[in-house]
């Protein structure tokens, strides 16, 4: 609800997309400048612990920012500066919380349970948005942010309950720069992990920075209202939904590579067909194809990353991960933003579009067909490789 109503109430107050992208930048970027003390953390010391302190300091933002809009002292800046805090606060939490699913399941059931973390991360970008958009256009932005900021106490009662299983720490404390180069060195030797991560900062430059621009494209394109605008975002979430119904039901069937691919290539055909029309219906299909696209590339790049690392660097190795997916979206953003006000939105999101299918081409020839995500961590053990997107052959029937 918050990544929804803070783009609308910035556009509402300056009617500029580069607002836009630095709404975008300072949302994602402090938790970028972050990653490598989240992820040492992550491999350190008690998950758990850490959730429940960054899930309490996010909360208490969430709690200043919905103060600050009914107090009418919020103002571009001062709502960028709360988001630079919200964002170091979230940096810290969500390497934390990858790298905990693991812990909720045995060993065996670990790429069916990323595989459902996707699901309802996916599910949350339906419900959320849509959500928001009713009450934006019903209630307002105080009431979004209200909300929003009362959800972080659920989290940490569903933290309070929860008690993992115990993995293997690394106990050797060096320096957090140490820590950080020696998960560089583990990825740089296995290209299952190095080459996720290059795509996910492919896709959130080109792809997932376009949704941080929607709230213009609803006005300025689309012509449209609130409860519209929360519907177009919800749209992504939808395509992801019916997107994770596919990977329930087939993605047994086929390589990660293969999944990865057609995903890069559906997003950007999407992604053109958004900025190519300015009829809200064919927009809504654009969002739709998106999202399908994304929840397929999500689980790829997913389960090869959790299913090709070890406990020790697990934190670690995530938090790279999501720092490519930190660095793209604001920086993508920004670009995008600045590129929209010198030549219009339209063509910028239909380039960005253009520059995924011709990056979906290069990664054929030049990365052999991302063929490095179908690895797993067994092939260093010498047992049977895992190349499915979803389960191991050996716990597949129990889906």
């Amino acid at each position: 609800m918050q990544s929804i109503a803070v783009p609308f109430v910035l556009y509402q107050l300056t009617h500029s997309t580069t607002w836009l992208g630095l709404g975008a930048f300072m949302a994602f970027f402090p938790a970028l400048c972050v990653g490598p003390l989240a992820g040492s953390l992550s491999d350190r010391y008690d998950r758990k612990i850490i959730l429940l302190w960054s899930q309490s300091v996010m909360m208490v933002v969430a709690f200043g920012l919905w103060w600050i809009w009914i107090s009418g002292w919020a103002s571009p800046g001062v709502i960028l500066v709360i988001l630079g805090f919200s964002s170091i606060a979230s940096g810290i939490n969500i390497a934390a919380w990858q790298s905990f699913v693991p812990q909720l399941v045995a060993p065996t059931d670990m790429l069916p349970a990323v595989r459902v973390n996707s699901m309802q991360f996916v599910a949350s970008r339906a419900f959320g948005p849509a959500l928001a958009g009713w009450i934006l256009a019903e209630y307002g932005a105080g009431t979004a942010f209200f909300l929003n900021a009362c959800s972080f106490l659920l989290v940490i009662v569903a933290l309070l309950i929860i008690r993992p299983r115990s993995v293997v720490r690394d106990r050797d404390f060096g320096t957090v720069r140490e820590h950080f180069r020696e998960a560089l060195r583990y990825i740089k030797a296995r290209p299952a992990l190095s080459v996720p991560i290059m795509v996910i900062v492919v896709i959130s430059f080109f792809g997932s920075s376009v949704i941080q621009l929607v709230p213009a494209l609803s006005e300025g394109t689309f012509g449209v209202g609130k409860t519209q605008y929360g519907l177009l975002i919800a749209t992504f979430g939808i395509g992801a939904i019916l997107g994770s119904i596919f990977v329930a039901l087939r993605a047994d069937h086929y390589l990660r590579s293969r999944v990865a691919l057609v995903g890069i290539f559906i997003y950007g055909t999407g992604e053109i067909l958004l900025g190519a029309t300015s009829i809200y219906v064919v927009g809504l299909i654009g969002m739709i194809v998106m999202g399908w696209a994304y929840v397929l590339l999500a689980t790829a790049l997913n389960t090869s990353i959790q299913s090709r690392v070890d406990e020790v660097h697990r934190g670690r190795v995530i938090s790279i991960y999501l720092m490519g997916l930190l660095a793209g979206v604001p920086l993508g953003a920004l670009a995008q933003g600045l590129l929209a006000s010198w030549i219009g939105l339209d063509p910028t999101v239909v380039l960005a579009g253009l520059a995924l299918l011709v990056w979906g081409v290069v990664a054929i020839f030049r990365f052999d067909s991302l063929r490095s995500l179908d690895e797993s961590l067994e092939i260093e053990t010498g047992t049977a490789p895992d190349l499915i997107v979803g389960t191991p052959p050996s716990i597949a029937s129990l889906d």
